[in-house]
């Protein structure tokens, strides 16, 4: 990949996302990787996706 084209890849992503770090016991992540794959997902979109159920869920009560 030219050095101009990462370049604008890494801008367009610090425009449009943001990085989420965070610690968890061990194990977790293989958890929920697993459960990522019985959902045919990534990680992220599965983390994204719990997220926004929550959210819907709370929406409702």
């Amino acid at each position: 990949m030219q050095e101009s084209r990462r370049r604008a890849n890494e801008k367009w992503l610090k425009a449009n996302y943001e990085q989420i770090s965070f610690r968890a016991p061990k194990g977790t992540k293989a958890k929920i990787k697993e459960a990522a794959a019985a959902n045919d997902m990534s990680m992220a979109a599965y983390l994204q996706a719990a997220y926004k159920e929550k959210q819907l869920k709370k929406q409702k009560e």
